[in-house]
Formats: structure tokens, C-alpha cells, sequence
């Protein structure tokens, strides 16, 4: 794409030995994390969680408590975060959250492996297990946000996907000696990585970029009002909201499945091998921008989720039993799952948005959904576990299909009704060709002969130019240069805000700001100011 990121520019791209490296350490993450049914389910083996002490056992006071704490570490974290109280130093949150992290796996382990059938122990390991995991999820939001853009994002959560569940299945296999050493060399993956990867040479806020209270505090001049700022979590919910949607279904699908899952877990782990490696493949084969509501969470889990209910339907008519409709279910909420986890990286990466707050808000959201996924889970029958979730289904691909038809509705109206004012179709024709990356065809140019290949590039370069020198000239911000070449190919508000992972009400303030700044009042100015030779 002719338009270099913000956050590429003030980010170096990770070499591939660091990528290795972050998805080692994220596999052993998604492997030894005590809040997620997938590593805990195989501890299941263990004689001492088979002693029922309480309705569902030593696991079930262990697993209710972590998550219900986690989830509470997640509410204070959203309020520390949204109140933009200064952050704890990386170094150390992360070596306390490092100690922490692997004294409750060892903890755990002990417990395990020795039998410990006092009751009081699991649930206060319980609750260190949720403060120690709620602050490495953290560390790992912050490592995450600072290296990885939205492809990046994609290949590395997807890889670390596969990967985890090729460990988890080696959980179920290997003998209960050989299963803690590997929860313990996972666990020392996911502590030790984010301590190495970091850049200590860098402040802690030196990769976040402007947010939206920086975009207005510039008084407007007399013509060119700007937009005031909205809350952050308000904001966060407007870029992310639908995408977080697919983590809490998962969460909550998973703890209502938890029978089912316990049971077949080698279908729940072959889904989410092949879902992960499915979106490496398609992030490495996939040209031009990502955008924020892009095609596979506005095409693509729609018609999966029509596709899991349509199974269910077809296979309990056929009498074909539960496996098929238990390998769509967990195909579907593992995309959605992973797809959820690379957008948050990007939307934290953007840098409208703290880490914190991003991975905060995720946090609670997955804590919670799956804490009272488990309340509703052990309150049902057997038998209506299935109809919980083909309701739950339901609702997801009602809401995926709602939501895509309110977006793509509220961008239409926006895009009429924006003052920026696009060109007409042939005006555009004359002031040349669009962006390099086929986006021309998106604004509706199409181009000639003469004007492709080699011509379209070196009018890219010289857009490109003449879009620093203005910006440069007349001073504007490093994220108002990352949307000037954007205004200057043709595109609106609601694109730039997609394709740059910021909320929409943040890019129209930053477009205002330029219009100010350029002394100009519409998007037409722009493209004549930026393509007069």
C-alpha cells in the first residue's frame, strides 16, 4: 500500500528469529494458562479431581474461583486503565507477574501431583492463579501491541493457535510426570519471553500514538469544528466491540460445553490446529489493507454459524451423532477466537487505545463469560446442553449478521453525508489514479493502459511526496501525516478509521484537524491541493 502505517513508522518491523520466538512464547501462554479450559482439562487425569468434595469437585472449586477472579482483576484493571492513571513500569509488572505466574503453576503441579485433597488449598490457589494470570495476560498485551500490526497479528496468534493444541494434546498423552514438566516449560515460555523481548531502551509510552483527547486540544478556528472526545471504553467498544464478540462466545459455548468438551476434547483441539494454520495461510496470502470489519468477520463466521446450525439440524435428523455438529461448533468460536485475539493486538498496536485497557476489557470479558458459562452449564441437563448452545449460536450469527448491516448502513449514510465531500467519479479520472494497491477500483477509477504499472507507482511515489511536503509545511501531527495520503487517494472517514484500526469519531477529528490545518473545507480541496503539480 502507497500509505506507510503510523504505527510501522515508529515501530520497527520484528525480525523472524523475534517472531519465533513470540509465537513460542505465546503457545506456551494459550498452554499453561489456568483461566482456559483447554490446559486445565487435561489435568483431569489426575486422581486427586476425581474425589467429589463439592458438586463438581476439587477442579470445580479451583476453576470457579480463577475464573471469577480474574474476572474481578479485570474490572479493577478496566478502571485503572480507563481513568488513565499512569501504568506500572513493564519491567516490573512483568517480573512480578513472571514470579507469580510460575509459582502458581508449580503450586498447581505440587497439588496435583501429590494428592492434595484439602479443600480450602484450591480455591486459594484459585485466586492466585487469576491475580497471577490477569498480570501476565497484561505483559503480553503490551508486548503484543508494541510488535505486531493486524497481519502480523494474524500469522503469529494463529501459529501460536496450532501449536498450543498440538501441546494440549500431548497433555492427554504423555504419563502425569512427563504432563507437569511440559505445563512447567510452557509456563516458563510465556514468563520468561516477554521479559526478553523487551526494549528497555524505550519510555513507556513512546510507541503510543495520539489518542483522541490529543486530536482535540487544539482550539479549532471559526468554520472548522472539531469533535469532542468521547469515553474511552465507549470509543474501544465502537473499533472493537463486534470482534470481542467472538472471544466471549467462546468462552461461554466452551464452559457450557464442558461435559461434552471433557470428553472430546480431541475434536475441540484438531479445530482449533486447523483454524490456526487457516488463518496463518490466509494472512501470508492475503493482498492489500486489513480492514477492521474485514471480510471474515463480516462474510466469513456469519455463514460458518449458519453452517454449525445447519449441521446441527441435518446431523440429528440423519441420526450422524454429536461429532460432526461438535467439530463445526468448535471450528466456528476457534476462528472467532483467534480472529478476536489478532484484532485486539492490532487495535492496541494502533496505539488510539493503552494495551492496558485493551487486554483489560478482553480479560473480564472472557473471565466473566466463561464463569457464567459454567453457572449455566452445571444448572442444566444433559440434555439441554445442546439446545443452550444452538441458542447461543443463534444469537451470534444473529448479531454478526445485525451488526454488519448497521456498520455497513451507518458507513453509507456517513459517506453522503460527511462535509468532506468526495469528487465525482470522472473528476477523479482527471486528478489520477488511486492507491498502488488496488484500491483505484474501490473509488471507482479504472485504470488505463497508460496509466498502469510502472505510472501507477511513480504517481504513488509523487503523491506520496507531495503529501509530506504539505504536511511538513504546515505542521501537522505524525498521525494527521499517516491520514493525509489516505484523504489524498479518495477515501472517506469511515475507510481510514477501518484500514488504521481507530475509532471512526477519532479519524473525523483528526480530518478536521487537517482540513484546519490546510486551510481548506472539504475532501475536494485535498485532492486538488495534493495533486496540483
Amino acid at each position: 500500500m502507497m500509505t506507510k502505517s503510523f504505527a510501522a513508522a515508529v515501530r520497527p518491523r520484528p525480525s523472524r528469529g523475534l517472531l519465533v520466538l513470540l509465537v513460542l512464547g505465546l503457545a506456551g501462554l494459550f498452554s499453561s494458562l489456568l483461566i482456559y479450559s483447554g490446559t486445565v482439562i487435561g489435568f483431569l487425569r489426575f486422581p486427586v479431581f476425581r474425589i467429589d468434595v463439592a458438586p463438581a469437585g476439587f477442579m470445580g472449586l479451583f476453576a470457579e474461583t480463577t475464573l471469577l477472579v480474574a474476572t474481578l482483576v479485570g474490572v479493577a484493571l478496566v478502571a485503572v486503565s480507563a481513568r488513565r492513571i499512569r501504568p506500572i513500569p513493564f519491567t516490573a509488572l512483568g517480573a512480578c507477574a513472571a514470579v507469580a505466574y510460575l509459582c502458581c503453576a508449580l503450586g498447581f503441579g505440587f497439588a496435583c501431583y501429590f494428592a492434595v485433597d484439602v479443600p480450602a488449598v484450591y480455591p486459594l490457589l484459585g485466586v492466585a492463579a487469576g491475580v497471577a494470570d490477569g498480570g501476565l495476560v497484561l505483559v503480553w498485551g503490551r508486548v503484543c501491541a508494541r510488535r505486531l500490526s493486524m497481519r502480523l497479528a494474524l500469522v503469529v496468534v494463529g501459529a501460536a493457535s496450532a501449536l498450543s493444541a498440538g501441546i494440549d494434546f500431548l497433555y492427554g498423552c504423555l504419563p502425569l510426570e512427563g504432563m507437569l514438566a511440559l505445563l512447567f516449560v510452557c509456563s516458563a515460555l510465556a514468563a520468561v519471553i516477554p521479559l526478553a523481548v523487551h526494549e528497555p531502551q524505550m519510555a513507556e509510552g513512546a510507541f503510543e500514538s495520539e489518542s483522541l483527547s490529543a486530536a482535540v486540544s487544539s482550539a479549532p478556528e471559526e468554520g472548522h469544528p472539531t469533535l469532542e472526545s468521547r469515553p474511552a471504553l465507549a470509543s474501544l467498544f465502537d473499533v472493537a466491540g463486534m470482534s470481542s464478540l467472538g472471544l466471549v462466545a467462546f468462552a461461554f459455548v466452551m464452559a457450557v460445553m464442558r461435559t461434552a468438551f471433557n470428553e472430546g476434547q480431541g475434536a475441540y483441539l484438531g479445530a482449533l490446529a486447523l483454524s490456526g494454520a487457516g488463518i496463518v495461510v490466509f494472512a501470508l496470502l492475503k493482498r492489500g489493507p486489513f480492514l477492521l470489519p474485514g471480510g471474515l468477520q463480516q462474510t466469513f463466521l456469519p455463514i460458518c454459524a449458519l453452517v454449525v446450525l445447519a449441521g446441527g439440524s441435518i446431523t440429528a435428523t440423519l441420526d450422524a451423532g454429536a461429532a460432526v455438529s461438535d467439530w463445526l461448533t468448535y471450528g466456528l468460536y476457534s476462528v472467532a477466537a483467534v480472529l478476536t485475539l489478532a484484532t485486539l493486538c492490532a487495535v492496541a498496536h494502533a496505539g488510539e487505545f493503552s494495551a492496558d485497557l485493551v487486554f483489560s476489557v478482553a480479560l473480564c470479558a472472557f473471565c466473566g463469560a466463561s464463569f457464567i458459562g459454567q453457572q449455566v452449564g452445571g444448572a442444566l441437563p444433559d440434555e439441554m446442553i445442546s439446545v443452550a448452545v444452538t441458542v447461543t449460536t443463534t444469537l451470534y450469527a444473529f448479531a454478526l449478521v445485525l451488526v454488519s448491516y448497521v456498520r455497513r448502513r451507518s458507513e453509507a449514510q456517513g459517506a453522503l453525508s460527511e462535509a468532506d465531500g468526495a469528487l465525482p467519479v470522472e473528476d477523479r479520472a482527471v486528478w489520477g489514479g488511486g492507491p498502488a494497491d488496488g484500491a483505484a477500483s474501490e473509488m471507482g477509477v479504472a485504470l488505463s493502459p497508460e496509466v498502469s504499472g510502472a505510472s501507477v507507482v511513480a504517481e504513488a511515489a509523487s503523491l506520496a511526496q507531495r503529501c509530506a511536503a504539505l504536511a511538513a509545511a504546515h505542521g501537522l501531527t505524525a498521525r494527521e501525516r499517516e491520514i493525509l495520503p489516505y484523504l489524498a487517494e479518495g477515501h472517506n472517514g469511515s475507510y481510514i478509521a477501518s484500514v488504521l484500526f481507530i475509532s471512526p469519531n477519532t479519524a473525523r477529528t483528526h480530518i478536521h484537524n487537517i482540513y484546519r490545518k490546510l486551510d481548506v473545507s472539504s475532501r475536494e480541496d485535498i485532492l486538488r491541493l495534493t495533486r496540483s503539480k
